[in-house]
């Protein structure tokens, strides 16, 4: 993650956004957007623990924001 206030203008600063994957910005971009933290947390609060529902509502939640979840198998 990347931490603290920070001018991207910055050499130093720029270089390390040259260094990072492009995983950690879009995962750094989500987490510092107040929408996406919203409905996380809205999600999680409505998500049951297993079943039909809680694979529609993850890829409901997912779509928008172009994530996808790993289907775990069942036992």
């Amino acid at each position: 993650m990347i931490d603290g206030a920070w001018d991207w203008r910055d050499d130093d600063a720029a270089a390390v956004l040259r260094r990072a994957e492009s995983v950690v910005l879009a995962q750094e971009f989500l987490r510092c957007n107040p929408v996406y933290t919203a409905s996380r947390r809205q999600l999680m609060r409505a998500l049951s623990p297993t079943g039909a529902f809680r694979e529609a509502a993850l890829a409901g939640f997912a779509w928008p924001w172009g994530l996808s979840f790993p289907v775990r198998s069942r036992p």
